[in-house]
């Protein structure tokens, strides 16, 4: 049985990885598939596709990464994808890794209904500023709607992509947020520098 956990991975981070494995371990899954988001509907300051899909493919091995987003019509919607995905598995539900925030704006994205009638989601919690985690009446609303959801125990990473994006644009160093081999292919290809970093002297 397979897991997938879609996402920008803008980049690809240990918090990120660290997920995936315990929420193998914990739902005894035989495999997580990460699967990179192509164009999003919502996005538009990400890193090249090519670029954050090479990185995740360093950081987890190729035989986890999906890039069948790149091959669907764009804007990426998630529902076109499991679409294809149900079709290529042949399964009646994918298993779905979801962030909280997410989860809560699932009836905003587009085709919630056929979301909800074949997924199911695997919650990752979070903790917020002020320390406190979050309310488990929340989701009181997604099981009255009938939602397929389980919360994952995972507990809580403190790393994002958007530390790593802000330690590069300060010159920081980002050894122990994200693997040996991504770090290295961020400074070779000077991904995430400002503008005037990546000016040549000349």
């Amino acid at each position: 049985m397979k897991c997938y956990f879609f996402g920008s991975f803008n980049p690809i981070h240990l918090g990120h990885i660290e997920i995936a494995r315990r929420i193998k371990a914990q739902f005894a899954f035989d495999e997580v598939i990460f699967v990179p988001t192509y164009i999003p509907p919502h996005k538009h300051d990400l890193e090249n596709y090519f670029h954050r899909l090479k990185m995740v493919e360093l950081a987890v091995g190729s035989s986890n990464v999906s890039d069948i987003e790149s091959k669907l019509p764009i804007p990426s919607y998630s529902y076109r994808t499991i679409e294809k995905l149900k079709e290529i598995d042949r399964t009646e539900k994918i298993n779905f890794i979801i962030g909280y925030d997410q989860f809560f704006k699932l009836e905003s994205w587009r085709e919630p209904v056929y979301l909800k009638q074949n997924l199911n989601f695997i919650v990752i919690p979070r903790k917020f500023k002020n320390g406190q985690t979050i309310n488990l009446r929340a989701f009181d609303y997604f099981k009255e709607k009938n939602y397929n959801f389980q919360i994952a125990d995972i507990g809580f990473l403190d790393v994002s992509s958007n530390m790593i994006r802000k330690y590069i644009s300060n010159n920081q160093d980002i050894t122990g947020l994200t693997t040996k081999e991504v770090k290295e292919y961020i400074e070779n290809n000077r991904l995430y520098k400002n503008p005037a970093q990546t000016k040549s002297f000349w």
